[in-house]
Order: C-alpha cells, then sequence, then structure tokens
C-alpha cells in the first residue's frame, strides 16, 4: 500500500487524512537538503527556546490529536507536551552557557614535562545530519519533538525526522510548531524536516543515505538491531544511538515485605501496569523471597483482580502481546493471574506470570521484554538474590526494594554493573529530564553506554576536534585568545574566562 490512515486506539478505525508513504527519491532529497548553519550558543539557545514556545503555544492543537491516536488519557498528554517543552528549554538554558562546547586550551610550551608540546586548542563540534526515529510509546515526550530530538538539534545538527505511523497527525502538528519556532529565529527550514510513511524500507534509506552521519532510535530490539546492522554495514559506518528496552528487574527483600506489604504491591502492580504496561521502564520481573512469596502473591492477586488497563496502542503491540501471553500461559510450572479484560478498542487483559527461579532461568522468554500489561514474579532464596541479579541481561534500570536492616551492599554491587540507573524504594517508570539521568544501559538494553535523557544526551551528537598550530585568524570563537563568547574554558589545567 502506497498510505496508511490513522487508528484510534479507544475504537479500532482509521481516521484522518491518507499519509503517503514517500518514496526513496523523496526521501534522499529530504536529507540532501538538510542543513544545519553553526550558530553561536546565543543563537542556538534562541532557537530551542523559540521551538519549545511554539509547540507549547499549539497545545490546543496537538493534544487532542495525540490523544486521539494514542488512546491516552488528555492528563498524560498535557503532561507529556510540557515535559517536551521543558526537555528542549533545559537544553536552550545549557546552550546558552557554553559549557557543552567544553573547549580546552593548552598553549605552546618548550619546558612541558614530557617534552616541547605545541599550541593545542580542543572542542565540541556537532556531527552532522542526524536521522532521528520517533517512539511509538510516547507520542510528544520521545516523538517528534522528544528527547532525541531536543538533543541533536541542541548539538547543532541538523534533523531528518521520522515519523512513528502511530500517530502520524500528532508529528505532523508538531512539525509544524518545530518549524514555527525556526521562522521566528530566522534559521533555514531545513535544519529540521520530517519523513513519512509505514513503508519499512524507509528506515533502511535513512539509515544507509551517506549525509546521515548519527542514528537515534528508542524502540524494540528488532529494530534497533537492524539499525545497528545497517550502519555498520555502510562504506562509511556511523554510530547508532539506540534505546532498546528491558525487563528492569526489582528485588524485593523479606524485611520489605513484612514492613509494608499491601502498599509495596499496589506500587509494583501500578507500575508494571503503567500506560497499560508499554513503558520501556516497565518492571517486568520481580524476585520475591520464597519465605514471604504467599502474601506478596496473595496481595497482588486480590489487587489485580480489580484492574484493567487502557488499549494498547497499535494491533501491532496487541498481536505481539497477545502471542506472548498464550506462549507463557502454555510453559509448565508458571502460574497465571489475571485483571480484567479491557472492553474496547485494541484492549488486552493484564497478566501476571509466578515461578520460581529455576523455572524462569530455564525459560528464556521468562526473562524478555513483553510489551504491554505483564510482568513475571520469581520466587528465589534471598541467598539467591546476586547469583539472579549476575544472570540477568544489560538493563536500564535495576531496583532494590529493601529497609535499613538490609544488607544489600553485594546485590547493589551486581546491579550496578548490569544497569544504567539502580533504585532504592521506589519503581522505574518515570525518567526525569536532569543532568544526572542516565537513560541507557548495558548491552542489550541500549546500543552505547550514552544517555538518551538529561542533558548529556547532547553529546551523543558531538565529537571532539584538536586543532594544532593554528593561527587565531583561523580558529573558531570557542578557542580563540580573545574569548568572543565568554566561555569558561579549560586553559593550561585551570578553568577561566580569561
Amino acid at each position: 500500500m502506497n498510505s496508511f490512515r490513522a487508528i484510534n486506539p479507544q475504537s479500532g478505525e482509521e481516521f484522518g487524512p491518507e499519509i503517503q508513504n514517500l518514496t526513496q527519491a523523496q526521501v534522499s532529497a529530504i536529507i540532501e537538503a538538510s542543513n544545519a548553519p553553526l550558530l553561536s550558543p546565543a543563537d542556538r539557545s534562541a532557537l530551542l527556546s523559540n521551538i519549545a514556545s511554539a509547540i507549547d503555544a499549539d497545545r490546543s492543537t496537538i493534544v487532542p490529536l495525540a490523544m486521539q491516536e494514542s488512546g491516552l488519557p488528555e492528563a498524560r498528554i498535557n503532561g507529556e507536551l510540557t515535559r517536551t517543552v521543558f526537555q528542549i528549554s533545559t537544553f536552550a538554558q545549557l546552550l546558552a552557557t557554553g559549557s557543552h562546547i567544553d573547549a580546552k586550551i593548552d598553549h605552546a610550551d618548550a619546558n612541558y614535562g614530557m617534552g616541547p608540546r605545541p599550541d593545542l586548542r580542543k572542542m565540541n563540534q556537532p556531527l552532522g545530519t542526524v536521522a532521528i526515529f520517533a517512539a511509538s510509546n510516547f507520542p510528544l515526550a520521545f516523538s517528534t519533538a522528544g528527547g532525541d530530538s531536543a538533543s541533536a538539534l541542541a548539538a547543532g545538527c541538523s534533523v531528518v525526522l521520522k515519523a512513528h505511523p502511530s500517530h502520524p497527525n500528532t508529528s505532523r502538528a508538531v512539525f509544524e510548531a518545530i518549524q514555527k519556532g525556526i521562522a521566528a529565529s530566522g534559521q533555514p527550514k531545513e535544519i529540521f524536516s520530517l519523513v513519512e510513511g509505514n513503508d519499512p524500507q524507509i528506515t533502511h534509506w535513512l539509515a544507509t543515505h551517506p549525509k546521515i552521519s548519527a542514528i537515534g532510535f528508542t524502540g524494540s530490539g528488532a529494530v534497533g538491531k537492524l539499525l545497528m546492522d545497517l550502519a555498520a554495514k555502510r562504506e562509511v559506518p556511523i554510530p547508532v544511538f539506540a534505546e532498546m528496552g528491558a525487563i528492569n528487574p526489582v528485588f524485593v527483600t523479606s524485611l520489605a515485605i513484612a514492613e509494608r506489604n499491601e502498599a509495596l504491591v499496589k506500587g509494583a502492580v501500578d507500575s508494571a501496569l503503567m500506560g497499560s504496561g508499554q513503558f520501556c521502564t516497565k518492571p517486568g520481573l520481580f524476585v520475591i523471597p520464597k519465605s514471604h512469596a504467599d502474601i506478596f502473591v496473595a496481595e497482588v492477586e486480590k489487587y489485580l483482580s480489580t484492574l484493567s488497563v487502557g488499549p494498547l496502542l497499535n494491533k501491532g503491540i496487541a498481536d505481539r502481546y497477545s502471542t506472548s501471553i498464550s506462549s507463557l500461559a502454555s510453559l509448565g510450572s508458571v502460574k497465571a493471574i489475571m485483571g480484567n479484560p479491557g472492553v474496547a478498542g485494541i484492549s488486552a487483559t493484564p497478566t501476571f506470570f509466578i515461578a520460581d527461579w529455576a523455572t524462569v532461568e530455564s525459560n528464556a522468554e521468562l526473562l524478555e521484554e513483553h510489551f504491554g500489561p505483564t510482568t513475571v514474579i520469581a520466587i528465589a532464596e534471598e541467598t539467591q538474590y546476586e547469583g539472579v541479579a549476575t544472570a540477568l541481561e544489560g538493563q536500564l534500570t535495576a531496583t532494590i526494594q529493601g529497609t535499613d536492616k538490609d544488607s544489600v551492599e553485594g546485590l547493589l554491587a551486581v546491579l550496578a554493573e548490569k544497569a544504567g540507573r539502580v533504585i532504592w524504594n521506589a519503581f522505574p517508570t518515570g525518567v526525569s529530564v536532569t543532568a544526572a539521568m542516565q537513560h541507557g544501559g548495558q548491552w542489550p538494553s541500549s546500543s552505547s553506554h550514552t544517555t538518551s535523557v538529561g542533558t548529556d544526551a547532547l553529546y551523543r551528537f558531538m565529537r571532539p576536534v584538536s586543532y594544532q598550530g593554528m593561527p587565531q585568524s583561523l580558529l573558531p570563537d570557542a578557542l580563540k585568545d580573545s574569548n568572543p563568547l565568554g566561555l569558561e574554558r579549560l586553559v593550561n589545567g585551570v578553568r577561566t574566562k580569561q
């Protein structure tokens, strides 16, 4: 098919205009036209601020579209739009300081301890044109103007955005707002371009085009690994920054259950079902102590029986969820407990699986991410916890639910080796936009050790360049002795604005 329409998950019905699949020639023309002028930190900060303001100003248009295409409630979508604006504005504030350039100057020194050194000056520079693939599960915060796009723009790159076919009209509305912000800044519209379509070949065309210098992706492991393979086989390989999900294990101690079982179970179930279980940080594995398993599981069964979830985001997710649940339910020595079925649209029934650790460990599918309202509860001796953690693959997050009386130093050390973010007495759903956030973990949860959330995300799309013995007239402003940008720089090992 050469076109498609959006589908409302609440009803399962198509709506809106026909979205045409772009041809290879059209995709190539968009990439070739992409353009990112080298702007001063102040000018690029203003660009991002104008984009953030334009998106916020179009809230009344964007929110209803996103609700209709995702089936998510208004409060969630409004919160996502606020997050989208906030993270763009946060990058704007960082750019205004110029600290992301990380300028370093080492003057020539004939008496340097390792022998005479030349004049060397180093700074971060943008990679070029970046292909960003929007996520299905966050139609705003990880989509058209989401964290990947915002960080690439902040790095000084041009962005070619592949809109997700689950929310094409939302993508168009956000793209139009971005273009308003670019126009208000007096910059070329080709700083940010939109590619539409549900033809799988579009992914190949973007990843292999010679002008694309990096890829940002949030989504499934299958597509993330495909992008990595395509990027590696190019004549000139490029980096792929893929955040691909995880099971995000939660280890629960017996003392924690004895102290707060009801509240603990409510938090655990709510986290697993948040967004109908379609968060990459969903806890997909709870490891509980054999000594207190009965009371924990009984409370889960009691609470889950009162719950249902909203529709899944699209039919593809729903089909994969149904297949996974059927497969897991057929395993021997595994107990399934269910919540209430959804009643309309692309619906799903919350289903949890319970088994001892030996069964879980011997059935690989119980340790895979299953997008949707499901999780696995593994029963083990607390003395096994470090061994369980060691047996797991790399994770986005890992959590310990314990008390001050627990001795968990050994478990924590193992989890810190496995996960990008380790959590104490909270749940992993929810990723704060802040400088100290790490959203990215060990393989296969991510393709690199970088973060896709927080201000450090922009460094994925920059590279350091050294200038040796260069005359002042040829140096970038950030590295000139006169310091026309007023940056704080590391000069001969000393931080200074001089």
